[in-house]
Order: C-alpha cells, then structure tokens, then sequence
C-alpha cells in the first residue's frame, strides 16, 4: 500500500463508509501523511447526515463527501472499506468489489476487512484491478484465547465459508 501511494501521480485516498463519526478517516489522513504529505483523503458515506455531520466539524485536511461503492465517480488509489459489506449480503461482495476496482487509479488497490470496536480483532482482504492478492489477520493476542476467535472478523466474503469441512 505504500509503494502504491508513493508511486501515484493523484494520491487520492478514500475511506467508504466511515460511519457515525469520521474518527477513521481523520486518523487514516494523519498516518497517510507521514507516508505522503500531499496525499488527499475523502471520507464517503451513504448517509446524508453523516455527511453534513463530518463537514460541519470543519477539518480542512479531509473532505467528507455522498457516495457507495462507486467512490462518487473518483479514481483513487487507495479505497478503505472496513465494516461495509460486513452489513450487506455475501452475495453482494463480488458486485461491490467489481464496482470499486472499476473506479481504481492504475495501481489502485483496495482494503475490505473487518475489525472489532476497538481494532483488536482485524481481518482484511486486499485486491487490485485484478482481484484478491492476500488476506491479512491481526489481533491483539491478549485479546483472544485461540486463533479461530479471529474468525468472526473474517471479511464478508469468507466469513459464510468459516465452516467445518471447508478450507
């Protein structure tokens, strides 16, 4: 995700779905910006009053705007998408993730996952263009008592499959 966002000619970041309050994407922007100081971050929600909400706190280093998984027509490079389609159906997830890739930067890449309250339980899915390139499961091991407790973390598209006698 780095070497995507230091090699992009527009670092546009947007963070999908940022919720109640835009404590996410305020603190994507400020750990982005160690990584690039001109990167710009767009915090996209489908609720108009989460919108007028964030924009009335009036942060002049993120923009808040209204928009889903088509990203409001922008192409960035970098698409955050934690706890969205844990809210939709599974079926739903490769439609989502193909109307997003369609909007990447070239090189874009996006991060669908899943994380508790307070991140001590995260997993996540990165793709491309193209598709999936890896899964990522974090925790805080104090946090768990065995690794399947990660397992309700896992992103929508596995979370169903997270059965006995599937891989």
């Amino acid at each position: 995700m780095r070497t995507a966002l230091q090699a992009a000619t527009d670092p546009l970041v947007i963070d999908l779905g940022y919720g109640a309050l835009p404590v996410t994407t305020l603190e994507l922007a400020a750990r982005l910006r160690v990584v690039r100081a001109d990167v710009r971050v767009v915090g996209l929600e489908i609720h108009p009053e989460r919108v007028a909400a964030a924009r009335s706190a009036e942060n002049s280093t993120v923009e808040f705007g209204l928009g889903g998984f088509e990203l409001a027509g922008r192409r960035p490079v970098l698409v955050r998408a934690f706890n969205v389609l844990r809210q939709y159906p599974p079926e739903a997830v490769p439609e989502a993730w193909s109307v997003m890739q369609a909007q990447l930067a070239p090189g874009g890449l996006i991060v669908d996952g899943t994380c508790d309250e307070l991140g001590r339980r995260c997993c996540w899915v990165l793709l491309d263009a193209g598709g999936p390139i890896s899964l990522t499961l974090a925790c805080d091991p104090f946090a768990i008592e065995r690794p399947s407790d990660l397992a309700e973390r896992l992103p929508k598209v596995l979370i169903h499959h997270n059965v006995a006698g599937q891989p």
